[in-house]
């Protein structure tokens, strides 16, 4: 008998892609901590890093196009080549580092065309798992897919502050070639993943106009969409954006207890990924993403008013629990209620509401510069929990939802 904690794994290719998830993500890690400390020492603005964090996420104004073509072309080439970009792209900034070249302005290009590819990736990997695991174990490939991201992202900023305090950035990103180049020897170990999608249409415009009318038809999946906009707008900025400015401010730590403070948040993330994996069925997944948004954002507004170390690595691992909680929920939760021929351009859509994180982390950055990054933490955490209860009573289905 198959523990059910790990299902998914008895798949080849759900272990090849969870390794190259899980080294993909580790150079990710690192790769913040490093750039999101330089631009912070460089420039001591908190809206400069603002820009920055949106800038990662720039491709997912694309992310309707990108939907399309996962479901027209080979996942596993769309895979690796996006997984390539980021190899490349960590090449040239090494390059810049070990000459002294490297520039804000250098950080902001390159951080730009990540976004892109990252976008891109996002998709492509949440599809992909619908296609490698049953529907019978699908939370548990959402949930350990997570785990394995979650857990680089504890590794990966504690030993990116680490090997940045101790040696630079250009041995820092060394580490992250040497680690995208992992991940994209385990995704061409994949075997062919053909789209099974109805997206081979004329007209890119008319297969997007097709996912659109499809949500619109499905209450809960656009519930579920507005949610994801709304935690990426008010909730990510946190650990995406404003924690370099709360280490340094706030508790006056370096980049090694910024790594801590991050890794903290992902333990929290991590526990909350373990204990859903474990769970064969969710039968009330709308009410567990509402819970865990509330829970989320809850936490956040206690975090804006620690002023210690020690609680605030807990407080961050609880918010992390609770994201988690409504992440991979909401994650197995769209996956689920969508059709095979429309998953890749709903994913598209999905990934779309990410664009909530840009625009939080230039209003976070902003709040941060102009005011303090505990007035930032406040505001996010009040508008999170006011718009999250919205949702939920506007869209009741989100609430009622049931497997």
């Amino acid at each position: 008998m198959r523990p059910q904690l790990l299902t998914a794994f008895f798949y080849r290719d759900f272990r090849m892609l969870w390794l190259s998830d899980s080294f993909v993500g580790w150079a990710e890690q690192v790769e913040y901590v490093v750039l999101a400390w330089y631009v912070l020492q460089e420039t001591d603005s908190p809206l400069m890093l603002g820009i920055y964090g949106a800038l990662r996420f720039t491709g997912t104004l694309f992310s309707p196009l990108f939907g399309v073509l996962v479901d027209r072309y080979d996942r596993r080439k769309l895979l690796v080549l996006t997984r390539s970009v980021f190899f490349a792209n960590s090449g040239v900034l090494l390059v810049l580092a070990a000459s002294d070249g490297l520039s804000v302005q250098h950080v902001f290009v390159l951080a730009g065309i990540a976004g892109m590819g990252r976008a891109f990736d996002t998709i492509v990997r949440q599809t992909v798992i619908a296609d490698i695991v049953p529907a019978s174990g699908l939370m548990n490939g959402v949930a350990l897919t997570r785990t394995g991201r979650d857990i680089m992202q504890i590794v990966g900023p504690i030993t990116g502050g680490y090997i940045l305090s101790a040696w630079g950035i250009s041995v820092s990103y060394i580490s992250v070639i040497g680690l995208y180049a992992v991940g994209v020897a385990f995704a061409l170990n994949l075997k062919s993943l053909m789209a099974v999608g109805s997206a081979s249409g004329p007209s890119l415009v008319a297969n997007i106009r097709e996912a659109l009318g499809y949500v619109r038809r499905q209450e809960v999946i656009l519930a579920l969409l507005l949610m994801a906009f709304l935690v990426n707008l008010t909730g990510f900025p946190l650990n995406q954006g404003l924690l370099p400015v709360f280490a340094r401010d706030v508790l006056g730590l370096g980049a090694t207890g910024l790594g801590q403070l991050l890794g903290a948040y992902a333990a929290g993330s991590m526990l909350g990924s373990i204990t859903l994996a474990a769970v064969p069925v969710i039968h009330r997944p709308g009410r567990m993403i509402v819970l865990g948004a509330l829970g989320w954002h809850g936490v956040m507004l206690l975090v804006a008013f620690s002023q210690w170390f020690g609680p605030s690595l807990a407080l961050l691992a609880l918010t992390g629990m609770s994201q988690s909680v409504a992440m991979v929920t909401m994650s197995m939760a769209i996956l689920s209620a969508t059709s095979p021929e429309v998953r890749g351009r709903v994913m598209g859509l999905r990934s779309l509401a990410v664009y909530g994180l840009p625009i939080g982390l230039l209003l976070s950055g902003a709040l941060a510069d102009g005011f303090s990054v505990k007035i930032a933490l406040i505001v996010n955490a009040a508008g999170g929990i006011v718009f999250a209860v919205g949702i939920t009573v506007f869209l009741s289905e989100l609430w009622r939802h049931h497997r």
